[in-house]
């Protein structure tokens, strides 16, 4: 054993118990397996302060106090990305104390807070926040009988060679030009496709690849090829609510008398609120189910993306409209600011 490790408390209590029946330090030595000095050194303590258990230890006295800690804190609550350093010399001007960085960190930690990179979420402007909040008082209250009629709609972007986010591996050092743990990439990025779908609680309606540039033409040709095909797949009969977001193409006049002579009704959509639209999850289970198929053309990734999307079951897209009421109640705890989803 190390002379650097404290003994327990039942150690030290069996050293002094052996001591007691009158066995020598080396006799308790070699039945303990302790050096004779660390034993020597426990009844040494044990006869001068007649027990083995610890007393209390000064240390080092603390340099904040209650206040300080409070202010630390509360600087913390009021911007979120200062730095320890600069919290260090705020302390140092308002109250004359110096501190480390280390032990502003370590009282920050010891409230909870850990250091982590920041979610990238889209910036909402002010009056947004309003139209956001208003929208949820007005369906928070939607049953979810209400929530199986809506047809969402969305439009999407996949590349040939994965995600444009961030790809992590697991590798061990100098293995960073393994072929196993490196991202083909190929100049110009290789491709992508870009695709229109929607779902309602039923399932998945069709998926229309958009093969030439989206305009608002397009978008309505696309609308009339897709749109009461995916109603009729989707059994969600003449009363059902058509939802797409705030884009551009979506809202043009041409669109919007398009859809009117449709006889189609819209749900009305807050500006910025992708986080309120269920099929966004439902690009990002297609996006997982593409990861271990490799196509090697944009034929190949579209065939891909065909036989995958119909392979969605309903149970995901019910469990995705179930979603709506939590949604609306985290825009409402919010305050118009995104949420989680």
């Amino acid at each position: 054993m190390t002379k650097t490790r404290e003994l327990s408390t039942n150690e030290k209590q069996w050293i002094v118990n052996l001591h007691q029946e009158g066995l020598s330090t080396r006799n308790i030595a070699g039945k303990t397996g302790i050096l004779p000095s660390t034993i020597g050194y426990a009844i040494r303590r044990w006869k001068s302060r007649g027990t083995v258990v610890n007393q209390p230890r000064n240390g080092r006295p603390k340099v904040t106090n209650p206040r300080i800690d409070r202010k630390i804190i509360k600087k913390v609550l009021n911007n979120r990305r200062i730095s320890a350093p600069k919290i260090v010399a705020e302390i140092a001007e308002e109250c004359g104390v110096t501190i480390s960085s280390k032990t502003v960190q370590r009282k920050i930690h010891e409230h909870g807070f850990q250091s982590r990179i920041a979610r990238k979420k889209p910036f909402i402007s002010k009056t947004n926040k309003m139209k956001r909040v208003s929208w949820a008082q007005i369906h928070a209250t939607w049953p979810i009988d209400q929530w199986k009629k809506v047809l969402w709609s969305d439009e999407s972007k996949f590349n040939l060679f994965g995600t444009d986010g961030v790809v992590k591996v697991w590798r061990k050092t100098n293995e960073e030009y393994n072929s196993k743990c490196m991202r083909a990439t190929v100049k110009h990025g290789g491709g992508n496709v870009i695709v229109w779908g929607c779902m309602s609680w039923n399932g998945v309606g069709l998926l229309a690849i958009v093969d030439c540039k989206m305009t608002k033409e397009v978008y309505i040709r696309l609308l009339e090829e897709n749109l009461q095909k995916s109603v009729k797949k989707l059994k969600l009969g003449r009363n059902f609510i058509f939802q797409h977001d705030n884009d551009p193409k979506h809202t043009a006049k041409i669109v919007t008398e398009y859809i009117k002579t449709k006889k189609v009704h819209v749900l009305p959509w807050p500006a910025q609120s992708p986080d309120m639209n269920p099929i966004e999850h439902l690009w990002s289970e297609l996006e997982r189910r593409l990861t271990y198929r490799k196509p090697s053309s944009k034929s190949d990734l579209v065939k891909m993306l065909l036989d995958e999307w119909d392979k969605i079951t309903p149970e995901v897209t019910k469990n995705l409209v179930e979603s709506m009421g939590r949604r609306t109640s985290a825009l409402l705890a919010s305050k118009g600011y995104p949420t989680k989803y």
